[in-house]
């Protein structure tokens, strides 16, 4: 073969390899522009879980307190009819 023959033959190997590069990288792009998305996702469900961690609080305050009013009750001795007025 001459030599220009083989040299055009490695130009178009070249060629294929790059658009081959080209098409892979291409798609790797657009999996690292939809991870931002993703991320603004979750913080997004994050912060909507940590409001529900804070109402957590208020429902064991409330518990404590609901406690303390039973043990009261019971310590008063009577029915909630006699320890409650009428309303």
């Amino acid at each position: 073969m001459d030599g220009t023959v083989v040299l055009w033959i490695m130009v178009i190997v070249l060629i294929a390899t790059l658009l081959a590069l080209a098409v892979l990288l291409k798609g790797v792009l657009a999996a690292a522009r939809s991870i931002s998305p993703t991320v603004k996702a979750i913080a997004g469900v994050a912060a909507a879980g940590s409001k529900d961690l804070d109402a957590v609080i208020a429902l064991v305050t409330t518990q404590n307190y609901i406690s303390q009013v039973v043990a009261g009750l019971a310590n008063y001795g009577g029915s909630l009819d006699a320890a409650l007025p009428d309303a």
